[in-house]
């Protein structure tokens, strides 16, 4: 992959989820917009799968038995950043898909669930921790699935 291939792939996967997250906010119980949202998850998913499997014979030493400067030299490179991007962009969708649906489930109203968003939308994990502790302690729910579901 050249460098201008890199920096436009990059380009896509910062900016190509923004509509997503519009759809996470406006439009969560729609049919259609959802559908659109699965399918863009399944292409980062695919992106991800493409970039990744040329790479698997490097990796997998480096993942069987990680050291700190191993890592740190793939994820400094530029297979590994768009990669690790990917993965991140990829997380933070599938986080914020799973946090609006369940503040949804819990009849969390829409300017409660913002702040989440738009943490998850730039931290990740943080606005995920977030919302599980707003969770535990507002909605007195520990579970992540509710037992209906796990049977």
């Amino acid at each position: 992959m050249t460098i201008d291939q890199t920096h436009i792939l990059f380009y896509f996967l910062s900016f190509s989820p923004g509509p997503f997250w519009l759809i996470l906010v406006f439009f969560p119980q729609n049919k259609w917009p959802m559908l659109a949202f699965d399918i863009f998850l399944l292409l980062l998913s695919f992106l991800f799968t493409a970039l990744a499997l040329p790479q698997v014979p490097q990796l997998a030493p480096i993942i069987a038995a990680p050291t700190f400067e191993a890592i740190n030299n793939f994820l400094g490179s530029p297979q590994g950043t768009l990669g690790s991007w990917n993965h991140m962009i990829l997380g933070d969708l599938w986080i914020g898909r799973w946090v609006v649906h369940d503040a949804i489930n819990s009849r969390v109203p829409l300017l409660m669930r913002l702040p989440f968003i738009g943490l998850i939308l730039f931290f990740g994990p943080l606005g995920l921790f977030f919302y599980l502790c707003y969770r535990i302690i507002f909605l007195k729910r520990f579970l992540l699935l509710s037992t209906e579901t796990m049977q």
